[in-house]
């Protein structure tokens, strides 16, 4: 019964169900409309609520998709990844954005003369409002566009598009992350139901077993004692007790999955039976190149180099200036202001000009900047060598998850001949039983055995599921997970 314990601990409340038949029910001989009464007295099941909705049965699949569409951490880094696009689109912009434009209206007083002789003196400017006032207007746009900056805006927009590719990659790691958690929730769920199913199979058993011990106390039959019907209720009050921790486990790997769906009402899974995988485990080396290509964590240290080695460039751009091209055009008119013809004098209310010029801006601040080249290149080296930690820190965790998926296998495939040989020792005490030649008492050993090698079987088939899903995890090969 230990067995029975590991089997659905962890994994929480439901109302009993009768036992599921398959390859593996101890019932398979009997009557299916042979149903048993309870003697007054006895633990049973509780009956559950009467479903009034049927629920629909969500597949692996269809809480995959959901998950993927509704799980909070995806939003976060589909939020997280648009916005480094954002910051992508201001780098391949920003370059050409150096351009302004301004416009100024308004009234100006009557204004005469020249420079070499002032008809209006300077105070009229400042005068009050009157008659002789008329509207004026400027407008002017200039800017300045790049010719060559020695790498400065190519560095940005690689080291922009190397930060998308960090979050894209951040993206798949949780998306990589919530499809294992989902597949652990709902191998559970099918390992808490598949515990029920067991102990409500072995309790009809007992149940059985005792009434016939009963019966034959009453009838003073000398082949049996008060100890023989004491050690069956013993072992059934045994398993009424975990049946309690399966239907633990059942609720909490339920609420799991809904929360992980986002279905929150008329949510169930199949009824069906833990599975084996059939997935065929290939040799390591095939799940290491995996890894290798697809693993998140490989491919954002990747994208870190990437980014750093661009920064680096920039910071070596820095020490070079920027040639550029400005240009420039105004408009100026103002009625109530005598437009003035001198080329030394500027016109500020009446005129047209355009201008188009070549530049050179250089920052001469060279050992700060020589100083942040220092500071990039130690960037760069660490990005490297957490690529390097990255890559071998991957292939051991890729290791020892191959080898728990070897241990897993092989446990099961052991469980299995166990559950068949002791389920075939019950068949054979039970027609003992019923030909007379043993009593119910020799039951208990082989409902035991049974109990431990299928509740062990059981918890080794959601082993190997989930250690498959988790090698998936780690490689970032999906394909190698059990298939849904």
């Amino acid at each position: 019964m230990a067995a029975l314990v590991a089997a659905v601990s962890g994994v929480g409340v439901s109302s009993a169900r009768p036992a599921r038949a398959g390859d593996l029910d101890l019932e398979d001989d009997e009557p299916k409309d042979k149903k048993e009464v309870p003697q007054k007295g006895e633990p049973v099941l509780p009956l559950g609520p009467i479903a009034t909705i049927k629920p629909h049965a969500y597949t692996l699949a269809e809480c995959l998709s959901l998950s993927e569409r509704n799980h909070p951490n995806l939003w976060a880094a589909r939020a997280r990844l648009a916005y480094v696009h954002g910051q992508l689109d201001e780098a391949k912009y920003t370059p050409y954005s150096y351009w302004s434009a301004n416009a100024t209206t308004g009234l100006l007083p009557t204004i005469g003369g020249t420079p070499f002789y002032n008809a209006v003196p300077r105070s009229a400017l400042s005068q009050g409002f009157g008659s002789d006032f008329q509207p004026f207007l400027t407008f002017g746009v200039r800017g300045t566009i790049p010719i060559y900056t020695f790498g400065k805006i190519d560095s940005i927009k690689r080291a922009a598009e190397a930060q998308v590719r960090y979050n894209e990659w951040d993206l798949e790691k949780y998306r990589a992350q919530v499809r294992a958690d989902v597949r652990r929730a709902y191998y559970g769920l099918m390992l808490a139901r598949d515990a029920l199913y067991i102990a409500d199979d072995v309790l009809g058993k007992l149940n059985k077993a005792i009434e016939s011990v009963v019966v034959k106390l009453e009838a003073n039959d000398t082949t049996v004692e008060e100890a023989d019907r004491l050690r069956l209720e013993i072992y059934r009050d045994e398993l009424l007790a975990r049946i309690a921790e399966a239907k633990k486990g059942e609720a909490y790997a339920s609420a799991a999955l809904r929360f992980f769906t986002g279905v929150q009402t008329a949510f169930d899974i199949p009824d069906e039976p833990l599975k084996r995988p059939e997935n065929t485990l290939g040799p390591v080396v095939r799940y290491l190149t995996a890894a290798r290509l697809f693993r998140p964590d490989v491919n954002l240290a990747r994208s870190g180099v990437a980014a750093r080695r661009a920064q680096l460039d920039f910071a070596r751009a820095q020490l070079f200036p920027n040639i550029g091209m400005g240009l420039g055009f105004s408009y100026a008119i103002a009625p109530s202001a005598t437009t003035q013809n001198t080329a030394w004098i500027g016109d500020p209310f009446n005129g047209f000009g355009a201008a188009v010029a070549f530049g050179v801006e250089w920052g001469l601040d060279l050992l700060p900047k020589n100083a942040r080249v220092n500071q990039a290149e130690s960037q760069l080296e660490e990005a490297r060598a957490l690529e390097r930690y990255a890559l071998g820190g991957v292939a051991v965790e890729v290791e020892n998850q191959y080898a728990t998926v070897a241990e897993a296998k092989a446990r099961e495939e052991n469980w299995d001949r166990a559950e068949h040989r002791a389920k075939h020792w019950i068949s054979s005490v039970q027609d003992a039983i019923d030909l007379g030649t043993k009593e119910e008492r020799y039951l208990i050993e082989p409902l035991r055995a049974y109990v431990f090698a299928r509740a062990n079987h059981v918890q080794a088939l959601m082993d190997f599921n989930v250690a498959l899903s988790e090698l998936a995890r780690v490689t970032g090969w999906d394909a190698a997970a059990p298939p849904s």
